[in-house]
């Protein structure tokens, strides 16, 4: 299984390095491109793997996957199209940027790209129950009264905005963005569902723009709306070093370490998981739905088991119920389906650099024999 998951990374680099040179060689004219410049660009690629804690080089990184994505994509076939001096070739990149952009922004492509990915976490659930009919019967539910620990992947998780590109804030007397305040009360319910194990409660807050007093003051909100909610203060942690999924991975492992709450898992089988480690410490993952089985496998990958809880589902239950003009809408291209098909796209990239970076475990461990899922 090593040799396989060796193999497979390194044709994926291959392909990658093939895309790249393909791209470099037939889209951009020679006389733009020096030698210089393509060595700038691709020393900031071999960057992103090297040093991926630097921000800055973060910050390039996505310039460079920015034509990677849908509406990246469509731009850069477009502007390829007014630099291309043969009629017919412009035609067809025009051509192609116009399916693209159609083709991301149906509603029908996005509502399947999204049931696709969100319907892994009933799978996960019903594996975790078929795991347990025969080792625990008398309990249908995870051991949540072994968690120690909840961490809600807040802002700045691997981007440098929340679900909406644009934040709003939730009222003049609030500097938290809506979709933030969403997750945090969801963390708040699930923490008490599970007060009696009294886990810590890490969020996720990567640095913002402002003054220390500015970023203290929405530290101030977060703790706010927690414990508005009976979380008790002593209980949560506010970190900026994760700006990214993996710095919340080691941040949590060195935190629960320091604390004696770490328990390494024993992963004897696929199927002896469950029996193995029924009394092994959790934690607590609260992510959005389209992050979360790459988040729960980087925490899995280094040891920590995690109980998914996921938010900001976008799957809709009983679409076969509706009528026929409610379908015919879904042939109607939508911006919401656009930003959803992109941020589908994203987190697929997103989850090929981590495992490029073995960060993710082998393909031969499925998510859902190891992850477990709150009902």
């Amino acid at each position: 299984m090593d040799i396989l998951n060796l193999l497979t990374r390194l044709l994926l680099w291959l392909g990658l390095a093939y895309f790249l040179w393909w791209i470099l060689r037939k889209f951009i004219p020679a006389a733009f491109l020096t030698w210089f410049g393509g060595a700038i660009i691709l020393t900031l690629i071999a960057a992103s793997f090297l040093f991926p804690e630097d921000n800055t080089i973060g910050v390039f990184g996505q310039f460079l996957a920015f034509p990677l994505t849908p509406l990246g994509a469509v731009i850069t076939l477009l502007l390829f199209s007014r630099s291309s001096g043969f009629e017919k070739q412009s035609a067809r990149m025009v051509t192609a940027a116009l399916m693209i952009l159609i083709i991301s922004s149906l509603p029908l492509v996005a509502r399947a790209l999204v049931n696709q990915s969100e319907s892994a976490v009933q799978r996960a659930y019903a594996s975790q129950q078929r795991l347990c009919s025969d080792i625990c019967p008398a309990i249908d539910q995870v051991p949540v009264d072994r968690a120690v620990s909840l961490v809600v992947i807040g802002e700045n998780a691997d981007a440098y905005r929340l679900t909406n590109a644009l934040n709003s804030r939730i009222d003049a007397g609030n500097d938290l963005d809506p979709v933030l305040v969403a997750r945090l009360n969801s963390a708040a319910n699930v923490y008490n569902r599970i007060s009696a194990a009294r886990p810590f409660v890490t969020v996720t807050a990567g640095p913002r723009y402002g003054t220390e007093a500015e970023q203290e003051a929405v530290r101030q909100d977060i703790r706010q709306q927690l414990t508005s909610r009976g979380v008790p203060p002593e209980s949560i942690r506010i970190e900026s070093m994760g700006t990214n999924i993996r710095g919340a991975v080691l941040d949590q492992r060195e935190f629960l370490t320091e604390q004696g709450l770490f328990t390494e898992p024993v992963r004897s089988g696929p199927f002896e998981t469950a029996r193995s480690n029924r009394d092994a410490n959790r934690v607590v993952l609260v992510a959005p739905a389209l992050t979360m089985r790459r988040a729960a496998l980087a925490f899995e990958n280094v040891g920590i088991q995690v109980v998914a809880a996921p938010t900001e589902l976008y799957s809709t239950i009983g679409l076969s119920d509706r009528d026929t003009l409610a379908r015919l809408a879904d042939l109607v291209p939508d911006v919401n389906a656009l930003a959803l098909t992109t941020r589908y796209w994203s987190e697929l990239l997103g989850a090929i650099y981590y495992y490029l970076q073995g960060w993710l475990p082998p393909f031969s461990m499925q998510w859902e024999q190891v992850v477990e899922t709150l009902p």
